[in-house]
């Protein structure tokens, strides 16, 4: 199913604000290659505004004087310096000298990789969050970058890039999340039609599907854990950073001590958000892209929001066959996407 934009205006959600007053906000990340990070930054600058700021060879922030702040960086660990060894001769003086001399060496080290690196690591632009209402500021963003020469996950045989986008919650219950869990899980099968998660992405582990038993048990029509209840369930099931829908950075803010406990990685970063990994980072035509990527997210908030419907999607779930074979559950999820998208 091809998605089709008709408008450059993004099309408001179920809930389009926490409180009634305060709009929700969306956050996105871009994966690409082919053009560096400094002049990426430079972009950000010249659509955003702010001043750019070099962090290390490889990195950069763009502030406007508020605590937002783009970043636009390498995706890759060892690109950078060594955090470790910034503070080292203050904490132990006697090492001061060794500690320069490991820094020095860390810098270059780190540049080099990044330089080498080429196209194998990619650049990301991660944008603060901002009003939904906005993001066709963040489309047009993404298209000066292709523009600019960036290049997406259809560009290359080893582009494995996503456009993540990282979208604010109505609210931190229980009635606020697991409705739009359960509509996401029932919608995935489509979701992943829709999109045409790129094969280079599937290959890799970051965007796993959920396993088949935690479906299953979410979209029970009987569900209806508290919210520790839900939380441990999904770390039962899924104790990995790795899934297309990731709910570890919204379950970390909820309960931060009892996810570290169950998942130790340092790169979840807690926020009142859902981390939606799956979508690729595409440039060329109207498929995808910030705009068409909410516009599909909408069918998932739509179908929440319709608690008799999704009730109703729980209980046709149960009945269909769990064999990969059959097409039983991409045909579900396709007819139950047409009835709810915008």
């Amino acid at each position: 199913m091809t998605i089709t934009l008709y408008t450059n205006t993004p099309i408001a959600p179920p809930s389009p604000t926490t409180d009634g007053t305060t709009e929700r906000r969306v956050g996105v990340e871009i994966e690409f290659a082919a053009l560096k990070p400094q002049k990426a930054a430079q972009l950000v600058a010249d659509h955003f505004g702010g001043t750019v700021v070099e962090v290390d060879a490889h990195r950069y922030e763009i502030r406007d004087g508020s605590e937002e702040v783009f970043l636009v960086e390498l995706d890759a660990h060892y690109a950078h310096p060594n955090d470790k060894l910034h503070d080292v001769g203050e904490r132990k003086p006697w090492l001061s000298d060794m500690a320069n001399w490991l820094r020095d060496l860390d810098v270059e080290a780190s540049r080099l990789i990044g330089d080498l690196g080429g196209d194998l690591i990619p650049c990301e632009v991660v944008c603060p969050p901002i009003p939904w209402s906005r993001l066709n500021l963040v489309e047009d963003f993404y298209r000066a970058l292709h523009q600019a020469g960036a290049a997406g996950t259809d560009e290359g045989l080893l582009y494995a890039f996503g456009l993540h986008m990282n979208i604010e919650v109505t609210g931190e219950s229980t009635d606020d999340i697991l409705p739009t869990l359960k509509a996401y899980l029932l919608l995935s099968s489509w979701l992943r039609s829709s999109i045409q998660v790129d094969g280079t992405r599937r290959i890799f582990p970051y965007i796993d599907p959920f396993p088949s038993g935690y479906v299953k048990r979410v979209c029970a029509p009987d569900y209806n854990p508290d919210i520790n209840g839900m939380i441990g369930d999904y770390l039962s099931f899924n104790p990995t950073r790795n899934r297309e829908l990731d709910m570890l950075p919204l379950f970390s803010h909820l309960r931060a001590a009892r996810v570290s406990r169950a998942v130790d990685d340092p790169r979840i970063k807690a926020r009142p958000a859902y981390h939606w990994r799956l979508p690729n980072a595409l440039f060329s035509g109207q498929q995808a892209g910030p705009l068409a990527e909410w516009f599909r997210w909408l069918t998932v908030e739509r179908l929440a929001a319709d608690q008799e419907g999704l009730d109703s999607a729980c209980e046709a779930f149960q009945n269909l066959s769990p064999l990969p074979l059959t097409d039983d559950l991409e045909l579900f999820s396709c007819h139950l996407a047409e009835a709810y998208r915008p």
